[in-house]
């Protein structure tokens, strides 16, 4: 257990020791809305006044052209601002050719080239703070990835040695070595390098594996298959795609395709791996004993090792921007890598660059295992960027290669839905539900889709009846219990049945906002104006641009005697975005002009409900 944890206490200090050295953080992002913009004086020395940049600003501010060394810093410092990285570093390479004692800047540039995956341009900024004898982690490792990438083995290896770091000597510099030594034909200082990695039991299979593929490319068969033979004998949980890809086209290779498709029988997945495993499975079938190996250029193999590396910073805390730069080495070294191409592309989504992240899903060919899962990834992106024309071509396209499958038929209707062609919607929803061999519990959500399309259509008795389906198979989902419960609230239906569900739903999911305000409806229907409003406050609070919300608590507010505080909720529910479209705002603005006079009250049959109503009210006051 001790050795184990070696290598996470490792990793999770060189990620910290990376922020520090490399001042991460004013790289990548920025901690403060408002940052203060160095310039350069009339003298030619940095300072720092009154110019501000404002983080979320929609104001475009364009410098490409200038001249001016503050323009180009101040338009770089925006664009990175922004999370723009390939404009800030052309803005910055502009100040850097005329300012090129600029260590700061110098560093910046590197690093952000380099996780761009400009690697070419990257290394002369590297190479120049190698000469300043700098102490920098990620300058080194820069230019001993050009070096080895056109064939200077030697030097590639002279350059990393020269690192003082305790994750470099225990794990990064020995699989970069032993891949140079790999390129020197050299398999004796290889299998060494690989053995001086750390002692910690959670890297056996990556050094089991780098030392098989080090074997396989030097043509040493009865070495490869030893070491291949122990990761499928002793680690078979580990075995990741990758190891399945690279060992079972060992086997073909050896004229044994029984022993591949053997191994790739053991692993089986319904999710989207299964797409993967196919993948595998029809190479395998098409492949002669003449088939080039996975691994066949030491480029190739320490793309791999770099990979692996990145793959521990993402694991760490705080650690996917260092996973973005070595995954873009990865690459750098094999264009052809598509995991790390799919990699790179999840580690970009985490930083919430959807745009810089499909870069990478299109380069995923049609010919590849990954192309199914790299679109869908892309479609997924274009929705959450209301890039709705994009996504809809994209699905397009994949549903001419798979026609009746229910994922792409239902994501096809959500951009209809998304875009309010509710008539489209329920088309395609209903495709997907008979696109299906069986229902089953997780087809839930195209029931719930396809009642909102039929809610909005004004088909309420189609939308109840497929709120009720998916109520059934959800097993009462929270979303599904508000939303029917909700729609039976605001049309004084089934009133009892209706505040049963609400308060469900509240027990599921007690600090979520729409069901919050749901709850504050109820005490709103009931005419408990001080009650319906300290939840609605609650729900405004934790969904604070919510039109229906603000709508609701101006309601409650003015029966509540607050007439001004109400006026101001409206008049922001006339201006918000999120659920604008469920709002009507010509009754607004008549409650703003005319004030509200009356609210139709419901009443409850069942005393429990209100019993329980009153329960929570007093629980949340005593809070």
């Amino acid at each position: 257990m001790k050795k184990a944890i070696f290598l996470v206490v490792l990793v999770c200090a060189a990620v910290w020791g990376y922020k520090a050295d490399v001042r991460w953080s004013n790289i990548f992002t920025a901690d403060s809305s408002d940052v203060m913009i160095p310039h350069f004086d009339d003298k030619g020395y940095w300072r720092t006044d009154d110019f501000v940049a404002k983080k979320n600003s929609d104001q475009t501010i364009s410098f490409f052209g200038t001249k001016s060394q503050y323009g180009a810093y101040l338009a770089g410092r925006i664009a990175h601002l922004r999370q723009d990285f390939e404009n800030a570093a052309e803005y910055y390479k502009i100040v850097s050719e005329k300012d090129k004692e600029n260590k700061s800047l110098n560093r910046t540039l590197y690093v952000i080239l380099t996780s761009l995956g400009q690697v070419d341009e990257a290394v002369p900024y590297a190479r120049k703070e190698l000469s300043e004898k700098s102490k920098e982690l990620l300058a080194p490792l820069v230019v001993a990835v050009k070096e080895f990438n056109d064939g200077n083995y030697n030097a590639a290896r002279k350059t990393m040695n020269e690192v003082d770091d305790k994750l470099y000597k225990n794990l990064i510099i020995p699989l970069f070595n032993a891949w140079t030594y790999a390129g020197e034909k050299d398999e004796k200082n290889a299998e060494n390098s690989i053995k001086s990695i750390a002692l910690d039991p959670s890297l056996n299979v990556l050094k089991l594996f780098h030392m098989g593929m080090i074997y396989d490319y030097l043509g040493n068969i009865d070495k490869a298959s030893e070491f291949y033979a122990l990761i499928v004998s002793n680690y078979p949980r580990e075995i990741t795609y990758r190891i399945l890809d690279v060992i079972t086209n060992f086997y073909v290779r050896l004229g044994n395709k029984e022993e591949a498709l053997r191994l790739l029988g053991r692993y089986n997945n319904e999710g989207m791996l299964a797409v993967l495993l196919r993948d595998i499975d029809t190479k395998i079938d098409n492949a002669t004993s003449e088939e080039t190996p996975v691994i066949d250029t030491p480029q190739k193999g320490l793309s791999e090792a770099l990979f692996n590396v990145g793959t521990l910073f993402r694991a760490a805390h705080n650690g996917a921007e260092i996973a973005q730069f070595y995954i873009a080495l990865s690459s750098y070294l094999n264009p052809q890598y598509e995991v790390s191409k799919i990699a790179l592309a999840n580690v970009l989504e985490e930083s919430g660059l959807l745009k810089e992240a499909n870069k990478y899903y299109a380069q995923i060919g049609k010919d590849s295992g990954s192309y199914f899962i790299a679109r869908l990834k892309m479609i997924e992106n274009y929705n959450s960027l209301e890039d709705y024309a994009s996504a809809e071509n994209q699905l397009k396209e994949l549903l001419e290669t798979y026609p009746d499958n229910t994922q792409l038929l239902s994501d096809l209707a959500g951009i209809n839905s998304n875009q309010k062609k509710d008539e489209e919607a329920v088309r395609l929803y209903q495709m997907a539900l008979d696109s299906m061999k069986h229902v089953n519990p997780s087809n839930w959500p195209i029931y719930y889709a396809m009642a909102v399309s039929y809610h909005r259509l004004n088909q309420k008795d189609k939308s109840e009846a497929n709120l009720q389906k998916a109520l059934e198979l959800s097993n009462r989902d929270p979303n599904v219990l508000n939303y029917l419960g909700y729609s039976w609230l605001i049309e004084n239906k089934n009133p009892d049945d209706a505040v049963a569900m609400i308060l469900e739903a509240y027990t599921q999911y007690p600090y979520d906002g729409h069901i919050i305000d749901s709850l504050g409806w109820v005490y709103f229907k009931l005419g408990q104006y001080d009650k319906a409003i300290e939840f609605l406050e609650q729900a405004s609070a934790l969904n604070s641009g919510n039109a229906v919300i603000s709508d609701h608590l101006g309601d409650a507010y003015w029966l509540g005697g607050r007439k001004n505080e109400a006026i101001f909720q409206w008049r922001h529910a006339l201006v918000f975005k999120e659920d604008a479209d469920s709002i009507n705002k010509e009754e607004i603005e008549n409650k703003i002009e005319n004030v509200l006079e009356y609210n139709e009250t419901i009443k409850l049959q069942d005393e429990n409900l209100l019993k329980t109503l009153e329960s929570i009210s007093a629980k949340v006051n005593t809070q």
